[in-house]
């Protein structure tokens, strides 16, 4: 897929950064741009306003249409007056265009200086197989990092993607799924599993009481309620996904969440109940996401992170990555993150409380997967 600013005169760029909301034509070139992603979008930039993430809008412009944008978050870090910057799943720009890479480094680099800022991290979704965009990225300052757990604040590496365009629709997919698939997807409507779309608040509330009990009982973390009802107000109410609620009778089997952005949707979050399993509501569940995104433009079902790249039968986690590809999701990777160090010394003095707390966090991982391995 050709670069998106390929055309752009280098000479009329001009740097933009702005904590003011930058309008429609920031969302149309998320969208249009070959790696744009929800997390890039103005709505997400709402959503982390709201809990506790300053958004600033970092674009190069040429005759007021846009040739590269970075939605940046900042966080604070508390008694410091330091913070850290994200930038999601982007920044997104041409990378193999020196003069926008230099640019738009040097719009970060500013805004960093100006916001006390030591880390700024980045993740884009780019396919690791386009090394131009690492080299550019390490000739801005930034160098790969894995991490994980509690200070993990980016987004997975690898991700299992549906190319709904390559089967022609969700018909064409249903003939490629695996026959067990179908089956399970067949036997949910069999046995009277009903799949309702829902937008209001209450499904909301619904939705996340579902999350937390099922966390509750797999032993797990759940965002809070804020943060859930954040992607309800900017997301969900203004137009760009829903709730897949999958009922039998008046019992609530299981829930998820999809949201869309250009074109592709998110399977973001999802829950289900031990109680009637067998009933396969979370095959039906799934279908319907496929089919309603389809139905909405989208052309890549994203179901999200997996925990590595070459999964074994063998991990606690590996039912996600099964399940996922018995939908036909094919496995994308990504360059990774990065971490352009501003300051040193608060750098180093994060690295080591990262340390301190990542012991009682891996300590506790062990323990569950010792547990559920049994």
């Amino acid at each position: 897929m050709p670069p998106v600013s390929q055309a752009s005169d280098p000479t009329l760029l001009r740097a933009v950064v702005t904590a003011q909301d930058p309008g429609a034509r920031w969302d149309a070139f998320v969208a249009e741009h070959p790696y744009g992603h929800l997390m890039q979008s103005r709505a997400w930039a709402a959503v982390r306003a709201e809990t506790g993430w300053k958004p600033f809008f970092v674009s190069l412009t040429e005759h007021e249409e846009i040739r590269a944008a970075a939605l940046c978050l900042r966080r604070g870090i508390p008694g410091t007056g330091l913070g850290l910057l994200s930038i999601p799943r982007g920044p997104l720009l041409d990378w193999a265009n020196p003069r926008s890479v230099h640019m738009l480094g040097e719009a970060l680099r500013q805004l960093a200086a100006d916001q006390r800022v030591f880390l700024v991290q980045a993740d884009p979704a780019v396919p690791e197989a386009r090394i131009e965009a690492h080299g550019a990225l390490e000739q801005l300052g930034f160098r790969r990092q894995e991490k994980h757990g509690v200070f993990r604040v980016l987004q997975p590496r690898w991700v299992m993607r549906i190319p709904l365009d390559a089967y022609g629709g969700p018909e064409g997919l249903l003939a490629a799924l695996p026959h067990k698939t179908r089956y399970n997807i067949r036997l949910a409507e069999r046995k009277d599993v009903r799949v309702t779309a829902r937008a209001d608040s209450g499904a909301c509330q619904v939705f996340h009481d579902l999350l937390a009990r099922a966390a509750g009982a797999k032993g797990y973390p759940v965002r809070g309620f804020r943060y859930h009802a954040a992607i309800w107000r900017h997301c969900v109410q203004a137009g760009l996904g829903e709730y897949l609620f999958a009922e039998r009778g008046n019992t609530l089997l299981a829930a998820i969440q999809i949201l869309r952005f250009g074109p592709t949707a998110w399977y973001m979050y999802g829950a289900s109940i031990d109680q009637d399993r067998h009933l396969m509501p979370t095959y039906l569940l799934q279908w319907t996401g496929i089919q309603s995104a389809w139905d909405a433009g989208c052309r890549c079902y994203d179901m999200r992170g997996v925990y590595s790249r070459t999964p074994q039968p063998d991990h606690p986690d590996y039912g996600v990555y099964d399940f996922k590809r018995k939908f036909n999701a094919e496995m994308v990777g990504f360059l990774g993150e990065y971490d352009r160090v501003v300051r040193p010394g608060a750098y180093r003095a994060w690295c080591i409380l990262e340390r301190m707390v990542q012991r009682p966090a891996a300590w506790a991982l062990r323990l569950r997967h010792r547990v559920l391995g049994s």
